[in-house]
């Protein structure tokens, strides 16, 4: 490999995907062409297909599917992706400053969808909490990943605001990669597993009770959980919003 294709080979790539998308050549949902397919195209090698591809996976123009191939994101997702984006290169210690975000957020997703959710609502939390709670009785990394964010999603969307649910998913997006390393190491901890499987359960619970109160305190301290136990990070310092860590409160 040449050092010249090296050093602008990807950001070329990349260009050229850029205005294959502008041009419409590729649409929302789309697949874009296979590494080989590009580089018998465009006379790059596969891994320089593979660097500028990542490019845009980075700026939240693409995204990646295992087994599947790599797609093009519509606007909403290529606007969302971009801000993370801008915001994790601005702030390198970003995880502690979203777990606050998250905190705030979950916690008032989970008081409104108790007041609001309606009859859908309660069937697709049940829905959710079960599949939650089969999904960690596996081994299954990614799919246990898949099942707990699918609740939070579903509690976002029982507060009848579309702003939650657009944030929550949003963030959840972005945050996709650290919360699969965040479950390393936890694989066989049962102790965690079965509070992570007690947090949820009680929190659907309160939600489907119209407890708000309860059900704002139990996404908190699952927040901070989270917080403690899976990312080893000081508790929540504020004294307004300081929960004992949920291994502790929900016993």
């Amino acid at each position: 490999m040449e050092l010249s294709e090296s050093r602008s080979g990807p950001q070329t790539v990349a260009t050229r995907l850029e205005k294959a998308i502008q041009k419409g050549e590729i649409r929302p949902g789309q697949a874009v062409p296979s590494e080989r397919t590009l580089a018998g195209r465009w006379g790059y090698s596969r891994p320089i297909i593979r660097e500028g591809i990542s490019m845009l996976v980075a700026k939240g123009i693409l995204t990646r599917r295992h087994g599947l191939g790599t797609f093009l994101n519509d606007v909403s997702q290529q606007l969302g992706s971009s801000i993370w984006a801008d915001l994790s290169r601005r702030h390198p210690d970003l995880q502690g400053h979203l777990l606050e975000f998250r905190y705030m957020l979950e916690r008032r997703s989970a008081e409104l969808a108790a007041e609001r959710h309606d009859t859908q609502d309660r069937i697709r939390l049940q829905e959710a909490e079960a599949a939650v709670h089969l999904a960690f009785q596996g081994d299954d990394r990614a799919q246990r990943m898949r099942a707990d964010l699918a609740l939070h999603h579903a509690i976002a969307d029982a507060t009848h605001n579309p702003v939650y649910g657009y944030l929550m998913r949003s963030m959840h997006k972005m945050l996709h990669e650290h919360m699969e390393l965040s479950l390393i190491g936890h694989d066989n901890d049962a102790e965690l597993i079965s509070l992570v499987q007690r947090q949820h359960r009680q929190l659907v619970q309160a939600i489907l009770a119209r407890d708000a109160e309860t059900a704002g305190q139990i996404a908190a301290g699952h927040i901070e959980f989270i917080r403690v136990r899976m990312n080893h990070l000081a508790p929540e310092s504020s004294p307004r919003r300081r929960q004992k860590v949920a291994s502790e409160s929900l016993e």
